[in-house]
């Protein structure tokens, strides 16, 4: 078995912000499902990086926008160790005014020509890229580029060429601070429990004395024998997800741990330590690439 090591990205809150266009809205309201077939979300950011399904298993996307217009990220988290081991989600409600100014920014930059790859071909291997989903005038625009390329200049305006990873790089580092260009469009902020959760149970993290606090029970009925899918590796580690009401009994308790948190078993009384993968709306479940064979 394998220690779990929980990761919560941190994608977009590390780009540099940059004031790179500024836009004009669009009367035009957000789309709905029927209107854009096969869409599962308006917008949404992730992270791509060669590494092991394991370790991007905690990786959540930077933004999503869902169908109805609700703006969701991960929440702020305490710089602290040990970390929490599972960050808030927050949301905030998106006007069709602001969704139609977000679709002119983006295309604006050029994101919207048919184009897919804003990379130019020069991310190093090992390296770090993002993927942008859009879904605009009925179809689902289905991005990649690099979120470094950031253009930087000494003098305004700094608006970088439309359809150039620099354009690319400059729309999402504007995705950071929405409310800052999108003022009176997005509601107040709120922490939201996630419709589900995936799981990575496996060893007990490593004690550290005075950190790790007390054990916490699992709540659901069965304990870990019964949960999920033994992973593919032959580990005797346990991937599942955890959905409705479920869900919401179980998220108080990912709330209150740390990264150091141990769980004990109801059945047998063993410890194991868990990852945790908040899933937003259209969210694919992580755990199919690790239990799969």
């Amino acid at each position: 078995m394998h220690t779990v090591a929980p990761r919560i990205l941190l994608a977009i809150s590390t780009l540099i912000l940059a004031a790179c266009s500024s836009a004009s809205p669009s009367p035009s309201p957000s789309p709905g499902p029927e209107e854009t077939p096969g869409a599962s979300a308006l917008l949404r950011v992730t992270q791509l990086q060669a590494l092991p399904p394991r370790e991007t298993f905690g990786w959540l996307p930077s933004i999503v926008i869902t169908l109805d217009g609700r703006v969701m990220s991960g929440g702020a988290v305490p710089a602290i160790y040990p970390g929490p081991l599972v960050a808030p989600i927050v949301e905030r409600q998106l006007t069709p005014a602001g969704w139609a100014t977000i679709v002119a920014e983006a295309r604006k930059a050029g994101l919207l020509s048919g184009a897919r790859d804003f990379t130019s071909g020069d991310v190093q291997p090992g390296g770090v890229t993002a993927r942008l989903e859009l879904a605009v005038d009925g179809r689902v625009y289905d991005l990649v580029g690099d979120p470094s390329r950031i253009m930087m200049c000494i003098t305004a305006p700094c608006v970088p060429p439309p359809g150039t990873p620099e354009a690319f790089a400059g729309f999402l580092a504007r995705l950071v601070d929405l409310s800052s260009w999108l003022r009176g469009e997005l509601g107040p902020e709120r922490t939201t429990v996630p419709a589900a959760v995936a799981i990575l149970v496996g060893d007990p993290p490593k004690p550290e004395p005075g950190l790790g606090g007390p054990s916490i029970e699992w709540p659901l009925a069965g304990g870990f024998a019964a949960f999920g899918t033994p992973l593919a590796d032959g580990s005797g580690d346990r991937c599942g997800t955890v959905a409705g009401a479920d869900a919401v009994a179980l998220w108080p308790h990912l709330q209150a741990a740390t990264q150091l948190t141990t769980w004990s078993d109801p059945v047998d009384g063993s410890l194991h330590g868990v990852a945790v993968r908040p899933l937003l709306p259209g969210d694919d479940d992580p755990c199919a690439a690790l239990v799969e064979a």
